[in-house]
């Protein structure tokens, strides 16, 4: 029953310690990305173009229920006017009068083509009618390519005394506990491995005893023969 017990401990403590180093590597790959989204934005800016991905939160319900309010999407940027479809959902620089100068993710409704200039018509999943007006390519920021749901209520969460306590603390302390037993098995080891020669100094000492008391046995014999 204790076997069982001590088992069932291991592998709890194993298993938070995985967890916990999985958390950590998505942390570090979560940095090395952000890390790389801010210099490829510095230098776009400073070019003046287009990063080549992008990220931003949608504040509209317009692309609902396919996008919700406080989901974050992650736009890649495109390179050629032919790469744009119709149905693609893109993020672009609106001129309209409502949303003029801001940016709008919405998807290609039509693709038509002026003068020899491709011309791109936009609409909400969740707007009835197509956007006033279009774009052109070079209003194209990129086509959206990741959509991370509810953000808003996972970073308010995570913001929380107990989203802290679950996200953060019990990993935490899951690892220092693990780490605590693991030190402590090290030390037993250790201790056990220092007794060794304890234990083979008692065994010269009684092997030279009983060494000692067999001459005394066969001496004593060897006189009592020599009698006879």
């Amino acid at each position: 029953m204790m076997e069982g017990k001590k088992g069932i401990k291991e592998f709890f403590l194993v298993f938070i310690k995985m967890l916990s180093y999985v958390a950590i590597m998505i942390l570090f790959l979560l940095v090395i990305f952000l890390m790389y989204y801010i210099i490829t934005s510095a230098v776009a800016k400073s070019k003046k173009t287009i990063p080549p991905l992008s990220i931003f939160t949608i504040v509209s319900p317009s692309m609902e229920p396919n996008i919700n309010i406080y989901d974050i999407i992650v736009d890649k940027k495109i390179t050629d006017e032919s790469d744009v479809r119709v149905g693609d959902i893109i993020t672009f620089y609106s001129n309209n009068l409502d949303t003029g100068g801001y940016t709008v993710t919405h998807r290609v409704s039509r693709i038509e083509e002026i003068n020899g200039q491709k011309i791109y018509h936009t609409k909400g999943d969740n707007n009835q009618n197509e956007d006033e007006g279009y774009i052109t390519f070079n209003e194209i920021v990129g086509r959206v390519i990741i959509i991370i749901p509810d953000v808003f209520h996972i970073h308010f969460f995570i913001s929380s005394r107990l989203g802290w306590f679950f996200i953060i603390l019990i990993p935490a302390i899951s690892v220092i506990i693990y780490d605590i037993v693991k030190i402590k098995r090290i030390v037993k080891i250790k201790k056990q491995i220092e007794v060794i020669p304890q234990f083979k100094e008692i065994s010269k000492v009684r092997e030279k005893e009983i060494s000692k008391k067999t001459s005394v046995s066969m001496e004593k014999a060897r006189k009592f023969n020599k009698r006879k």
